[in-house]
């Protein structure tokens, strides 16, 4: 066989083994067994396989390792920042309103219920009255209204 006839071998052999088996430890073991003493596979191909397999485990815990302890400050950082998010946003005890806020408010109130059952032809007027002469005259002047319907 030339060398180029063997890589087309090899590679057709490595392209129907490619696809994952779905054999148990114990089968798994069995078959490689029975492939060691049928001489299709060396032991010290497998015992080598097992080497390297053990090899990238242990390459790869170390490359986990130093990601953890790269990322151990930061995420230090972000926890830190996560509890003074949650302690900034803690419920507060409401600020006392002014005297002037609580009358203005209840002016507001009392024009807003004052308004509610009319036209909007007579809201309009009612508008009207409270930008010229202010809230209180707007409110009784939509009391009037209300009242004349």
């Amino acid at each position: 066989m030339t060398l180029e006839c063997r890589a087309e071998t090899e590679d057709r052999v490595r392209r129907k083994t490619r696809k994952a088996l779905n054999l148990s430890a114990h089968h798994a073991g069995m078959a490689l067994q029975m492939l060691v003493e049928e001489g299709k596979i060396a032991a010290g191909d497998v015992a080598r396989a097992l080497k390297n397999r053990e090899k990238m485990i242990k390459e790869l815990r170390e490359k986990l390792a130093a990601l953890e302890a790269s990322a151990r400050p930061m995420a230090r950082r972000l926890a830190s920042a996560g509890r003074k998010a949650v302690r900034r946003a803690a419920p507060r005890a409401r600020k006392a309103i002014t005297r002037a806020q609580r009358a203005a408010r209840q002016a507001q109130g009392r024009y807003m219920a004052a308004v509610r059952r009319l036209s909007d032809d007579a809201r309009v007027k009612v508008r009207e009255i409270r930008k010229e002469s202010g809230v209180d005259a707007a409110i009784k002047a939509a009391l009037k209204l209300a009242s004349a319907k």
